[in-house]
């Protein structure tokens, strides 16, 4: 029955989503067809078919190149805020809200932790009160009382955050006139804590800044490290570049603290 269901799905993707009624031949062609070799050649095609990519940096680089280690530290995550108070003309907040979910995302590429969620603490209790209060059918649900205890806890800031239009230098030459070249510059700053949860001793802390350099294509518009776009004037693209340079700054923190003395 699934594998039906399947198919019938495929069929609807490849037929345009319509939903209509097939005419009676059509019907009996598609009726026809074994689901499990259909199933098969999608699985088989499935590197066509997703159109998705890693979302990666430089630094991710240095993230996969550590030998992973066995013996990990449990480590508890709590929220990366945003500390900087830059808000959009539109009262939006400029730098990104994803600054966790980038060094959760970050420590697991390590292989270097045991990573703890602690953001969404509220939704794990929540599983396990149903349990408690018997809300839940037969065994289904976490077993209660066996949440994992941390090591450390990892907590930190977006500190800082600028992007400005700059002018310097002699640039490009026309006609024999020398001109000045226009760039941009995206920079931004991460500070980070490591907490030790038995002493509530600081033992490690880094802040980490980087700027990023964009060239001018066209009229107030400056491309930064290839696609991401910066437009002056309306502001569109600005959490794009700055974003990447947050999650950076997040790998090449995780990468700091992996191979400091620490841990």
């Amino acid at each position: 029955m699934e594998e039906m269901i399947a198919l019938l799905l495929i069929v609807s993707l490849f037929a345009g989503g319509s939903t209509g009624l097939m005419p009676e031949k059509n019907r009996a062609e598609e009726l026809a067809v074994d689901p499990t070799q259909v199933i098969e050649e999608v699985r088989i095609s499935a590197d066509q078919i997703i159109t998705s990519q890693e979302n990666v940096t430089t630094a991710t680089q240095l993230l996969a190149a550590l030998p992973e280690r066995e013996d990990k530290y449990q480590v508890a995550i709590y929220d990366i805020k945003d500390k900087t108070g830059q808000y959009s003309e539109i009262g939006s907040m400029v730098v990104s809200q994803g600054a966790t979910e980038m060094l959760i995302t970050a420590l697991i590429r390590s292989r270097q932790f045991k990573v703890l969620d602690r953001v969404n603490l509220s939704n794990f209790m929540t599983e396990q009160s149903l349990v408690e209060q018997d809300r839940t059918t037969g065994n289904d649900g976490p077993a209660t009382g066996e949440l994992t205890g941390a090591h450390y806890v990892i907590d930190g800031a977006i500190t800082e955050y600028q992007i400005d239009k700059k002018t310097g230098g002699l640039g490009l030459v026309i006609a024999g006139k020398g001109g000045q070249q226009e760039y941009a510059v995206a920079s931004c700053a991460v500070d980070l804590r490591v907490t030790d949860t038995t002493s509530g001793e600081v033992v490690w802390a880094k802040s980490l800044k980087k700027e990023i350099i964009g060239e001018r294509i066209s009229f107030q518009v400056f491309s930064f490290m290839g696609n991401n776009i910066v437009e002056f004037e309306s502001g569109r693209g600005k959490q794009e570049v700055i974003n990447l340079v947050v999650r950076t700054l997040l790998e090449e923190a995780v990468y700091k603290l992996s191979i400091s003395d620490l841990l």
